[in-house]
């Protein structure tokens, strides 16, 4: 394997996009996103149950008032978010809760203590919103999920959740 396609499959790995153009470098662009693929569905290394985990929130919150106070049904588009955040999210990072919000979105959590944690909220509308507790930090706010995890978000969750 040559200089370059080191370089590509490095960078995959890390979670950027890929830059390849030589018949080489599209092998190894396909092939790191199979293998890092089925790595994210194991439950060693994974979110193997975290995704178990979002399907059974999705079933069980499908129905509109799933709370009895009047919560919005969880959509599959708000679920299909969820798990391409997932998806973006670096091999061996500790994986979050999964709950609903009432407003029909999901929420990602990791949480270390009472005054560590981040709650990350996806809906089907293409942002991200958040919130976290880093001892007397608070950061919230809201970014756009364009097909990579947020870094500020990102370093939130590190903070959080060390790997």
């Amino acid at each position: 394997m040559n200089r370059a396609m080191v370089a590509v499959s490095s960078t995959l790995m890390a979670g950027t996009p890929s830059l390849a153009v030589s018949q080489e470098a599209l092998f190894v662009d396909k092939e790191t996103d199979e293998i890092s693929a089925w790595l994210k569905e194991t439950a060693s290394v994974g979110y193997g149950t975290t995704y178990d985990e979002l399907q059974s929130i999705a079933h069980d919150c499908a129905p509109p008032n799933w709370d009895g106070y009047g919560a919005a049904p969880v959509s599959p588009a708000s679920v299909g978010a969820a798990k391409r955040f997932l998806d973006t999210l670096p091999l061996g990072m500790p994986g979050p809760s999964v709950g609903a919000d009432s407003d029909g979105q999901i929420t990602l959590e990791w949480y270390a203590g009472p005054r560590q944690m981040i709650s990350v909220s996806v809906g089907p509308d293409g942002f991200l919103h958040f919130a976290a507790l880093i001892g007397a930090a608070t950061r919230y706010g809201r970014e756009p999920f364009l097909g990579q995890t947020p870094q500020g978000i990102l370093e939130l969750i590190h903070k959080v959740a060390p790997q």
